[in-house]
């Protein structure tokens, strides 16, 4: 059985995310997936971010946690980054979502943001 405190805060986090995706503009386009009812293991919201020089998805799951994955197609540091957050605020996922736009424009990939080492 869920708390209402994780209810409340996943209802936020996913108003933070789609605040946030639908103030996005071109070149950045953005596909907003949620909320789903399940259980703590499957996603509430998805969000797809895509532009000219990435592609990503952040994943949100209850109790304010979150799985990053972006494709990176700079011609400096191309590769596949994760990331995760846990214990997220509705500002805290938009500086994580601010991120993953500033490496769509060209800038530094976030801290939080790790390479997936090549095998």
């Amino acid at each position: 059985m869920r708390g209402d405190s994780h209810y409340s805060r996943d209802l936020q986090l996913g108003a933070a995310m789609g605040a946030w995706a639908s103030s996005r503009d071109s070149p950045i386009q953005t596909e907003l997936d949620g909320p789903r009812s399940g259980d703590e293991l499957e996603h509430i919201w998805m969000l797809t971010i895509s532009g000219d020089h990435l592609e990503a998805v952040v994943t949100l799951f209850r109790g304010a946690r979150a799985e990053v994955t972006v494709v990176w197609f700079s011609a400096k540091e191309d590769g596949v980054y994760t990331g995760r957050g846990t214990g997220l605020t509705p500002g805290r996922l938009t500086e994580m979502l601010d991120g993953i736009a500033v490496m769509e424009r060209g800038g530094a990939a976030p801290a939080w943001l790790r390479p997936v080492a090549e095998s």
